[in-house]
């Protein structure tokens, strides 16, 4: 659309102030546009990441003879990433994938 208002900008006598507002309305919604083609685009990677993340959970569980009922240490070190201890009572666990729960101790 830009390269349309400047051809037609060269080609016939247009209103400068008519052309400059246009081509700055174009070139704004081009920028936001761009703006939020990189914002999905990192979207789609950090979800792309979270799926591997979710694939190798699957395998892992995948490889477990049975699901555990009961507290399994290998099962726990394979998903908590790590956890925070906070002097109110609180402890959150961080998961592999990111999610956080939460719980008072």
């Amino acid at each position: 659309m830009i390269q349309r208002l400047v051809d037609e900008n060269a080609t016939r006598k247009l209103d400068q102030h008519d052309y400059r507002r246009k081509y700055d309305g174009y070139a704004s919604r081009y920028a936001a546009l761009e703006s939020r083609e990189d914002s999905l685009e990192k979207e789609r990677e950090r979800k792309e990441i979270q799926y591997d993340i979710f694939s190798g959970f699957i395998v892992g569980l995948s490889e477990t003879a049975e699901l555990p009922v009961d507290f399994n240490e290998k099962l726990f070190h394979r998903l908590v990433d790590f956890a925070t201890v906070y002097s109110d009572g609180r402890v959150v666990f961080t998961f592999r994938n990111g999610a956080e729960v939460s719980t008072e101790i």
